[in-house]
């Protein structure tokens, strides 16, 4: 006890009890993110969705073939874009029996009879004509669920209008998934372009994709992405539809925290399972996006917020230790500062790229120092935002 007594009183001495201080809550931050990057975002590139059992069966002669069939849904305003690029993609996705199902809301009779011409002629392709009324618009929601009840099949995916899938293997990817569970979680990135922004961007949406996949896969699940999401219509009807009609989000995160339970979903990961959201803009776009999302988050369990902002905190008051300790501390607890944070760089990196590499995202490693640095002041600007100048079109 005399030794431990000296060397505490030489530290004290040296560095003083607020520089003792600083360097404990450096470990300690240290440890917390270490948690998060080595202990649990590593699950992630090790997933695997293991044995799978039939959800559906179709007799063939004697045999008897496992075929989840598949209705995908998508609500959608004029969009000749969509109809020229997107439905030729879907319609030539490699799978045995699924339909695609557009709820078209507009007052267009040119857009609307041409989608009802294709549905003519593809039997796989049919149209929900919804008038839209400017005293009475309708809601996604409502639109989905009149989808929903239109699909001949159980198995539902759905996605948006300005996403669309990696490949045409997409689907069939999906439908693994209701082998396994009656909710299916995707991944949805954002279509690469050039500049920085695109690397900025991309790498948010690639992390807080991670976040949600990692819990999901520790068994406390709370969201998926709208663009790429499938569950069972009968889980849906016995949860009564979409529940927050008072908001004109929470699809895919408010409404299924109401439908998981521990075991009855599926994460599907694969590059090419993967669809990809165009981008509308900058980051002036995507900070608009981000803030959109946010105001579904004080709705969100307590333990979800928890696991969401000790990884963000812990980051933010980690770099200002950091900061504090190489403008503060004497040299050799400068050097010492610097080796902790190059440490935690090495290992972001390296664990970030073996996640890049299973979403099928690209050349985003080299850069991802600057989202690492950037993300948690992105994510306090975020909030602050929304409680300053919520965005009026979220409520009905």
């Amino acid at each position: 006890m005399e030794i431990i007594a000296q060397y505490w009183n030489e530290a004290v001495g040296a560095y003083g009890p607020w520089g003792i201080a600083l360097m404990a809550l450096a470990l300690v931050l240290f440890s917390v993110q270490m948690h998060y990057y080595i202990g649990l975002f590593r699950r992630l590139p090790l997933f695997k969705i293991g044995s799978s059992t039939a959800a559906n069966s179709q007799e063939t002669g004697s045999l008897t073939a496992v075929v989840p069939t598949i209705s995908v849904i998508v609500v959608m305003a004029d969009d000749y874009l969509w109809v020229e690029g997107t439905l030729p993609l879907l319609l030539a996705q490699d799978h045995p029996i699924f339909e695609i199902i557009v709820v078209y809301i507009g007052n267009s009779n040119d857009f609307g009879e041409s989608l009802e011409a294709i549905s003519e002629s593809e039997p796989r392709f049919r149209v929900s004509r919804i008038k839209q009324h400017p005293l009475f618009p309708i809601s996604n929601k409502m639109a989905l669920n009149i989808g929903i009840k239109a699909a001949r099949y159980d198995n539902i995916v759905i996605t948006t209008p300005d996403a669309h899938p990696t490949s045409s293997r997409w689907l069939s990817l999906m439908a693994r998934g209701f082998e396994k569970g009656q909710i299916v979680i995707g991944y949805c990135g954002i279509e690469p372009s050039k500049g920085l922004s695109d690397k900025i961007i991309r790498s948010s949406r690639m992390f807080s994709s991670l976040l949600y996949i990692t819990a999901a896969i520790l068994h406390k699940p709370y969201r998926g992405t709208i663009q790429n999401l499938g569950f069972s219509r009968s889980l849906y009807f016995d949860h009564k539809g979409f529940g927050h009609l008072n908001l004109n989000i929470g699809e895919d995160d408010l409404f299924m925290q109401q439908l998981f339970t521990p075991d009855n979903y599926t994460i599907v990961m694969h590059p090419r399972a993967t669809v990809r959201q165009m981008r509308w803009g900058r980051l002036g776009w995507w900070f608009h996006e981000c803030r959109l999302r946010n105001h579904a988050y004080p709705f969100y369990p307590v333990r979800t917020r928890s696991f969401i902002e000790w990884e963000a905190g812990s980051r933010l008051l980690f770099f200002a230790c950091i900061a504090a300790a190489i403008v503060l501390m004497p040299p050799e607890v400068k050097i010492a500062a610097v080796g902790l944070l190059l440490i935690r760089f090495i290992v972001v990196l390296i664990q970030m790229g073996r996640v890049a590499k299973r979403l099928g995202e690209k050349h985003l490693v080299p850069l991802y120092f600057i989202n690492d640095l950037l993300e948690p002041l992105f994510e306090v600007m975020v909030f602050i935002s929304r409680i300053i100048k919520p965005i009026r079109e979220v409520w009905r």
